[in-house]
């Protein structure tokens, strides 16, 4: 699989919305336009349909959690950092994923005194609590519907189509309402489905619902990184074109799809992070997979989804040192490492980042 378009990496490791919120509100149906092919003429004229409401692009129904193989506990403890700014201020930096299995459960309780120990939990988004929002879901996915009465078929070449289709079939995923959502909710939707259907990991089993939830259990505040209009602006803002590489790479990769999730499941529970870092990274392309034209999409693809959101994150992490918050700081594993880490971009500004050994 390649780094560049592998969204198992990028939405396991960068975004949790997709992969863990419940079921939103469908758009409401008066601001979808009818389809503009009138149907056949009769005696009596038929008024033009409108299409019937939208259902939410999310897999209704998850997976029983498969029983966890065997495992040492002394061997689970992921990524987790100690930062300390000039002024002797601190943080905790701990590498998420957004799915899991019951070995989750014991990572939980070995990285809980550190949580318990916090002013607050910072997530790149309160899941939980977003769930909830049904007003603030709507608003989200509303942005992904055509609004101009055209379709998805009218974006996406068939053949595409049809396998990203089946691909949704798999998963329990697929409906004729979605045809109404644009190529960005395809790409996050064919990722998500390869998920569902090529691993037995949950993705509403992820670490970061487990923090939050421990949180609310210890009236611990918990903080937005982000935010979930932020994630789906983004998710909503690449081109067409771009859209249809994420999906074709996701259909062209579903043989080693579930390995490669497993890889980084192991990898993430271990705290490995060469694997880690060698994971994200992935294969380098080639002149010969792309055009000059999308590669330059993917590098901005890239540099959007890793790159510029790190910064962020490591600017919001300094802002709350300074403001000496001792703040359990929990994002995507994928944005804690390499050189545009935040480990990194900490040390950079300064703090004092060590290791933690638990």
């Amino acid at each position: 699989m390649k780094r560049s378009l592998s969204l198992a990496l990028a939405l396991l490791l960068a975004l949790s919305l997709l992969a863990g919120c419940g079921k939103p509100a469908a758009p409401s149906v008066t601001e979808i336009p009818a389809p503009t092919e009138a149907p056949a003429p009769t005696e009596t004229p038929a008024p033009t349909p409108t299409p019937p409401e939208p259902e939410a692009p999310v897999v209704s129904e998850v997976p029983a959690e498969p029983e966890a193989p065997d495992y040492d506990p002394d061997a689970l403890h992921p990524l987790l950092w100690k930062v300390t700014d000039p002024e002797g201020h601190t943080l905790y930096l701990f590498g998420t994923i957004h799915v899991g299995d019951a070995r989750s459960d014991a990572v939980l309780e070995k990285v809980s005194p550190f949580l318990l120990s916090c002013d607050a939990l910072a997530v790149e988004f309160d899941l939980v609590a977003y769930e909830k929002d049904l007003g603030a879901v709507m608003a989200d996915y509303q942005q992904f519907v055509y609004t101009d009465g055209s379709t998805v078929r009218d974006r996406m070449p068939e053949e595409l189509y049809e396998s990203c289709a089946e691909l949704l079939r798999e998963a329990g995923a697929y409906s004729p309402m979605l045809d109404y959502y644009n190529l960005g909710m395809w790409a996050s939707l064919a990722d998500t489905a390869a998920l569902m259907s090529r691993s037995d990991l949950d993705p509403n089993a992820g670490m970061d619902r487990r923090l939050i939830l421990l949180s609310y259990d210890n009236d611990i505040p918990v903080l937005d990184v982000e935010s979930s209009s932020f994630q789906m602006g983004l998710l909503n803002s690449f081109p067409d074109e771009l859209n249809l590489l994420r999906i074709q790479a996701v259909l062209d990769n579903l043989d080693s799809y579930g390995e490669e999730i497993d890889k980084l499941y192991e990898a993430w529970l271990g705290g490995d992070y060469d694997a880690i870092l060698a994971l994200v990274l992935g294969e380098e392309e080639t002149d010969e997979d792309y055009t000059e034209e999308q590669l330059a999409m993917i590098e901005d693809y890239n540099r959007a989804m890793i790159d510029d959101r790190n910064r962020g994150m490591a600017q919001v992490a300094l802002d709350w040192l300074a403001e000496g918050k001792t703040v359990f700081f929990a994002v995507g594993t994928g944005h804690m490492v390499g050189e545009a880490g935040l480990a990194q971009l900490l040390t950079d500004a300064g703090c004092t980042v060590e290791r933690v050994d638990y």
